[in-house]
């Protein structure tokens, strides 16, 4: 019993940081556009400030369009020390070779890119926004922004994001890739849908869209079956700072994972 308490009083906890990590800035129609980006990209940072651990399995499917059945049914762990630090590993795979290549590439590369934010976060940085109005999604009112990528990038989306009117916290993306991520793909289009799960504000579902060369159009959808937050400790906090500084090895190396 003491330890369901102490998990308990665990996911409290974060579920306190993650709602003061998202103040409401303003919640007026007559925001400019400047505004609304300016709030979305403190939301942003004062998430990636807060230092929470967590762990995400996520199920990854691969189908071809159209089919009543996936082709190949994948699951795999994440480890999150920060956002700027992940490692995973595959915890299940069925179905065709495929599927499970294609998702150790996607989550190699969501790795790889998770030390490296400045170069595909939704900023002034690497897009030219435009305020197409505002719409519900989820039963959430939030502001629509077209995204214009300001160069080719596998990373980057051409096309819109809802952004919370209440937080500023992203709640969808749609688009197409600014480059296509392999001459084996052709036309890639992507729906990312974030919300709260346990706490901890994550991607909960995506949907890939490609036509893959010699097999035709297929659908690759994932979605997070559980989350599992922890307390980052001192120790390992200072231990991501200094690999932060020196750049040495992998950020993930340092995770110290308190009991959940």
């Amino acid at each position: 019993m003491r330890g369901k308490s102490l998990i308990h009083v665990a996911l409290l906890s974060c579920s306190l940081i993650l709602m003061l990590s998202f103040p409401s800035w303003g919640q007026s129609a007559n925001l400019t556009l400047d505004q609304i980006v300016a709030n979305m990209q403190r939301a942003e940072a004062a998430f990636r400030d807060q230092g929470i651990a967590y762990t995400v399995i996520r199920e990854y499917q691969l189908s071809a369009q159209g089919a009543q059945h996936p082709s190949s049914d994948v699951v795999a762990q994440v480890n999150v020390l920060s956002p700027s630090a992940k490692d995973y590993s595959i915890v299940k795979s069925e179905g065709s070779d495929r599927g499970a290549g294609i998702v150790r590439k996607v989550l190699d590369h969501e790795a790889q890119m998770a030390g490296q934010s400045e170069q595909h976060e939704i900023s002034g940085r690497n897009y030219d926004f435009a305020l197409l109005g505002r719409e519900t999604v989820d039963g959430h009112d939030c502001y629509v922004l077209q995204l214009r990528p300001k160069r080719e990038a596998v990373e980057l989306i051409n096309g819109k994001a809802w952004i919370d009117a209440q937080n500023f916290a992203m709640r969808q993306i749609q688009g197409s890739t600014a480059k296509n991520p392999s001459i084996w793909l052709k036309g890639l289009t992507l729906t990312i849908n974030y919300g709260q799960v346990n706490g901890v504000w994550v991607q909960t579902s995506t949907q890939a869209v490609a036509d893959v060369r010699f097999a035709g159009p297929h659908v690759l959808t994932s979605r997070e079956l559980d989350v599992r937050p922890a307390l980052l400790s001192a120790q390992a906090k200072a231990q991501w700072q200094a690999r932060q500084h020196n750049n040495h090895h992998t950020e993930a190396e340092a995770a110290t994972w308190m009991a959940r």
